[in-house]
């Protein structure tokens, strides 16, 4: 189901206001403490099935069939709202006159990322969409003022990208921050490990679900160099604590698409239950400074990691001859992106250092 109503250039419409369904049917216990409105921010490897997720939950919710848990029942009404940062490429490509088979655009992905960003942002944002409600103003009679009303319906906004940095969540997880929502990072596999990587033996699902598609379909190396860089999030149930400024203080779900009793209803329940409330707002320049200080660091390590196993890969694949010459290249390109990283303020210029890095050592 693609774009009509209010959900602009989602991939997938805004869901109709649905009666809350508590799985006891009582009042939900605690409801004060959750956030009224959650983000989930997808992440994982193409073709592991975050867009199938993410439109069934939405489907779910649209027919009024997503049970909710009975912390939530004491809401009249939710609506969901899939945001695809490849539905915003995939339109910009189009303006463009670009072609299904052109090589990847990356001002055309920044793009896209920088307006699925506002869109979530839009959606999350505390007021009704123009309504107005009379106010006393000042409660004595010195005229009447008006003031935005608040939206009385919870929503839940699906972020659908690879999201593979752990910085790309960050970002999503700032929107939420801002916004007063709670934030779950739903990572979905298609039979990984808990590392992200396939067990021995096993076959790569995503990849074969990827070579499958019709349209969309990620160039097999790019997807390889997304399979590589991928910073899997750890394990986390619900928020730690609702004033840290950590990077992985909010929760995270795994949620495996090739499991036997890999079922919708019960994915979207794992993230209903980590739904809890928003995280603390960064009041001042120097705690937002600290966050970002953070994720530079936790970015630098692993982009480290990461760059030490392809020189190593690239040297073992040199014959004897050139060993040498190469280990020369390909170090140097590894300390020079290093240094880079670390001065790197966005996830789009860690992704770009990152791509221009692995093509000096493929080549």
């Amino acid at each position: 189901r693609r774009g009509r109503g209010r959900a602009g250039m989602d991939d997938a419409v805004a869901s109709r206001a649905h009666p809350a369904r508590g799985v006891d049917g009582g009042v939900g216990v605690g409801c004060a403490r959750e956030a009224r409105d959650v983000l989930v921010v997808l992440c994982g490897v193409p073709g592991s099935g975050k867009t199938t997720l993410a439109r069934a939950v939405c489907a779910m919710i649209d027919a009024g069939e997503a049970v909710m848990p009975s912390k939530m029942s004491c809401v009249s009404s939710f609506e969901a709202h899939h945001v695809s940062v490849d539905a915003h490429e995939r339109a910009l490509r189009d303006a463009a006159g670009a072609r299904p088979e052109d090589a990847f655009d990356a001002e055309a992905w920044k793009s896209a990322r920088a307006r699925a960003r506002a869109r979530a942002a839009e959606l999350l944002c505390d007021e009704d969409d123009g309504d107005e409600e009379e106010d006393g103003g000042d409660g004595g009679g010195g005229g009447a003022s008006t003031r935005r009303r608040r939206r009385r319906v919870r929503r839940v906004v699906f972020a659908d990208d690879n999201n593979y940095y752990a910085s790309m969540r960050w970002e999503w997880f700032q929107i939420a921050r801002e916004r007063g929502a709670a934030c779950v990072c739903a990572y979905v596999v298609a039979g990984d490990d808990e590392n992200g990587h396939i067990p021995t033996g096993g076959v790569d699902i995503a990849r074969e679900r990827n070579a499958r598609r019709a349209s969309d379909r990620v160039p097999d190396e790019a997807f390889s160099r997304a399979r590589r860089t991928f910073e899997a999030p750890p394990a986390r149930s619900r928020l730690d604590d609702e004033s840290s400024l950590s990077l992985w203080s909010f929760p995270t779900v795994r949620i495996d698409t090739h499991a036997c009793d890999y079922d919708v209803a019960v994915a979207w329940a794992s993230i209903v239950a980590a739904w809890g409330a928003a995280p603390k707002k960064l009041r001042t320049a120097e705690e937002l400074e600290s966050a970002r200080e953070e994720t530079r660091r936790n970015a630098a390590h692993a982009v480290d990691v990461r760059s030490r196993k392809a020189v190593s890969l690239a040297i073992a694949r040199a014959d004897a001859s050139s060993r040498a010459r190469v280990a020369a290249i390909v170090n140097d390109a590894r300390r020079e992106l290093v240094a880079r990283v670390r001065k790197a303020k966005s996830a789009d210029e860690l992704e770009a250092l990152e791509r221009a890095f692995y093509a000096r050592v493929d080549a």
